[in-house]
């Protein structure tokens, strides 16, 4: 069984998902990418993970998930703490394979993702996590996702994972404030000091970290690595109304962005960092939709107005 406590200790935090760069013709983009990692640790990022949504998986193959895994690995060994993501579409025996192998590039944690849209049985959940667990290399994130028609991680489920020691979290994709507090309250409930994060914002990690989270994936953290810092440091010195500050000036103005613009807000991302000089382009691969030109000046101007004002 791998160690986990030591590891587990430092996911606390704010934590910046891994988003691929692309070039002008769609062919995946490493060399833009770890050089956008290199820039976060430079920044002071020491917590990121791979993922369905903001990784793109959707729009890359086995192969490609593959070598940006070991890539970001290979740039965040001994710099920072990596969760390495598996696809959706993985065998037990592909998921073993994926998590030797990252251990051997430099992760230091694997996180199994789950496609709940199918409704899969909670005990084919548990049959599925427990198989990987007996055999894995690395200490492990769970996945839940619940949305209207998907049924997602039942609190009993929860409960049966937290007594499998390799698992030290969960990814929650259900929800950032009522959905969050209930799994926080099912791991007190189990006993359990499985870290229980959530994909969504300071103002939610604002919310849920009295009631026991200790981190937070934040997208806005992708291109202001140096705000979230700020907001955490406020966070943990109990300054909450510079914290509320830091989310309207910064977090809102990005909320309303996204809200104005025909592109999802990974678009809006790729824009900021080709403007900084990160990414060759912000281009996006299909199905995803690249940025539209009349967009990009909006973009630009509300990420520098946020710099700004926090």
């Amino acid at each position: 069984m791998p160690s986990s406590p030591t590891i587990a200790k430092k996911i606390t935090g704010p934590l910046v998902p891994i988003m691929p760069a692309f070039d002008a013709d769609e062919n995946l983009d490493l060399d833009s990418t770890c050089r956008w990692v290199d820039w976060q640790i430079e920044s002071g990022t020491r917590l990121f993970w791979t993922t369905y949504g903001t990784s793109h998986y959707m729009s890359l193959n086995d192969d490609e998930i593959v070598a940006l895994n070991q890539a970001v690995a290979g740039v965040t060994r001994n710099r920072a703490v990596f969760i390495a993501s598996t696809n959706f579409t993985w065998s037990v025996e592909r998921c073993l394979q994926f998590i030797a192998d990252a251990k051997g590039w430099g992760a230091n944690v694997a996180k199994i993702q789950v496609d709940w849209r199918w409704n899969p049985s909670q005990d084919a959940v548990f049959d599925y996590y427990q198989r990987i667990a007996a055999r894995t290399a690395l200490p492990l994130f769970g996945y839940t996702l619940a949305a209207p028609n998907i049924k997602g991680m039942s609190r009993s489920l929860l409960a049966r994972i937290a007594i499998l020691p390799q698992f030290i979290g969960i990814k929650n994709d259900s929800g950032d404030f009522y959905e969050q507090c209930d799994y926080l309250r099912g791991a007190r409930l189990a006993g359990s000091s499985l870290n229980i994060m959530t994909g969504g914002s300071m103002s939610s990690f604002l919310h849920n970290h009295r009631f026991g989270a200790r981190a937070y994936a934040t997208g806005l953290g992708i291109v202001l690595p140096r705000v979230v810092q700020k907001f955490h440091a406020a966070l943990q010195a109990e300054r909450f109304a510079t914290c509320a500050r830091i989310i309207r000036q910064s977090e809102e103005a990005f909320l309303d962005l996204y809200a104005s613009l025909p592109v999802s807000h990974w678009a809006c991302f790729h824009v900021m960092l080709a403007e900084l000089g990160l990414f060759r382009s912000d281009r996006m691969r299909f199905p995803l939709l690249s940025p539209q030109p009349a967009d990009r000046k909006t973009i630009v101007k509300v990420m520098r107005a946020a710099v700004k004002a926090a």
